[in-house]
């Protein structure tokens, strides 16, 4: 069980998780959010499930995890310009993965544009959403997913998925304070973000796997015959690669995916 009054004492921020919710099983946080009545949602709510019937990853792929081992939740904003919104997204990648390094003594990195991987296997996604009202963001919703204290994975995952106990010699993990943590962790960046600093994006391009190297993309489903060199993301989270011609190319995080070995 996620010990609430635990993570009250133990969170520092202003607004973030300031309002939050717990439900021992939910069928999507971002559906439950989405949903939500304006009047409900405020700025920096997190919404938290123990159990997810129905989670969603990244281009609608299922996300499996073991209830009660793992941190399942997402993060309500409401952000003041919808010019930013990806990087934001990359910015709560780049806050876990600078919360899971000050524990764990193991090399990760942001496979772009919202997976965590440690030891080249992915310990966390990311699913963003958003919700318009016209031309106006209504919301901003984070779907966070982190794979904790889970320690077996069905077959097909075995070889790509991992968890945070994989790392500490089998000791559990305390979630609660993991997540409380990640929070205190994320709020400054979220700010950072908004204002478009460039410390911030320097960071996450240091952290993005593949950065500085030569790759293969594919767009829009299809593999693009010649390699790029990643130079990371521009002030709106945009990827920006260059091609062997000397140009550079910028892509939002729906059109690409990143391959550094060939399949």
């Amino acid at each position: 069980m996620f010990d609430i009054a635990t993570f009250y004492r133990l969170l520092q921020t202003d607004w973030l998780g300031r309002r939050f919710w717990y439900f021992p099983k939910l069928d999507s946080t971002n559906r439950y959010l989405q949903d939500l009545p304006d009047e409900r949602l405020s700025h920096g709510l997190v919404c938290l499930a123990d159990s997810q019937l129905k989670g969603k990853g990244q281009f609608g792929r299922n996300w499996y995890s073991s209830p009660g081992d793992n941190l399942t939740f997402t993060i309500a904003l409401k952000p003041r310009t919808n010019t930013r919104l990806q990087l934001i997204s990359l910015t709560v990648m780049l806050a876990l993965r600078e919360t899971l390094s000050a524990t764990l003594a193991c090399e990760s990195a942001i496979k772009w544009p919202n997976d965590l991987l440690v030891s080249g296997k992915k310990v966390a996604g990311l699913l963003t959403e958003c919700r318009y009202n016209g031309q106006n963001l209504d919301r901003m919703l984070l779907g966070t997913g982190i794979n904790v204290n889970q320690q077996t994975f069905p077959p097909e995952l075995e070889q790509t998925a991992t968890s945070v106990r994989h790392f500490t010699g089998g000791q559990a993990v305390d979630r609660t304070l993991l997540l409380a943590v990640l929070l205190n962790r994320l709020e400054p960046l979220i700010d950072q973000a908004e204002n478009g600093d460039l410390e911030l994006i320097r960071s996450i391009n240091r952290s993005i796997h593949g950065h500085g190297q030569w790759v293969s993309l594919v767009v829009d489903g299809k593999r693009e015959d010649t390699p790029v060199k990643i130079l990371g993301v521009n002030e709106y989270g945009y990827l920006m690669v260059l091609t062997a011609n000397d140009d550079v190319k910028t892509f939002t995080h729906e059109q690409v995916r990143i391959q550094t070995q060939p399949d």
